[in-house]
């Protein structure tokens, strides 16, 4: 989805993107209930009908997943090339600077990095199973929705702005 006007948007970790796409799956490598990926299914559908922005890496790293998941090549490109024409797609270079300076302060992982210096350029609200990163985004100001068993439908709708 192509962003619109002044309108705040949602950045989501690779893993809810994950969890939404495996939701039905059976795969045993997805340890976590179906009411977590359930909760990571709604979160991107409200997010694909609202700006919906990923560093370019999350691309990489959901065909990479996927395929670790599934064992399936064909899956996981057909996975990468929706995420890359249902999201805008950030060049990493876009938002290096701040990254690199993200990266130094709060330290989070090489690829959390980027998801959190892309909500932080933008203002926009930050989405994810991740703890660790959640925490990191509220250090450095980024609103972020931890996606986990306590939470509830209402509250995802609530923060989405639904």
């Amino acid at each position: 989805m192509k962003m619109s006007g002044g309108e705040k948007g949602f950045v989501i970790d690779t893993n809810v993107i994950i969890g939404a796409f495996f939701y039905g799956s059976e795969y045993p490598q997805l340890k976590h209930s179906r009411d977590v990926l359930s909760k990571c299914r709604l979160a991107l559908r409200l997010a694909f009908k609202r700006n919906l922005a990923v560093p370019m890496v999350a691309v990489v790293e959901v065909i990479s997943v996927t395929k670790r998941i599934s064992g399936d090549s064909e899956l996981a490109i057909r996975l990468g090339n929706a995420l890359e024409n249902s999201a805008e797609i950030v060049p990493e270079d876009v938002i290096y600077p701040l990254a690199k300076k993200i990266a130094s302060e709060v330290s989070p992982s090489g690829f959390d990095t980027y998801f959190l210096a892309l909500a932080k350029s933008r203002g926009y609200k930050l989405i994810t199973r991740d703890k660790s990163l959640c925490n990191h985004a509220r250090e450095e100001n980024v609103e972020c929705l931890l996606i986990d068993d306590s939470l509830t439908e209402k509250e995802i709708e609530a923060f989405m702005g639904v």
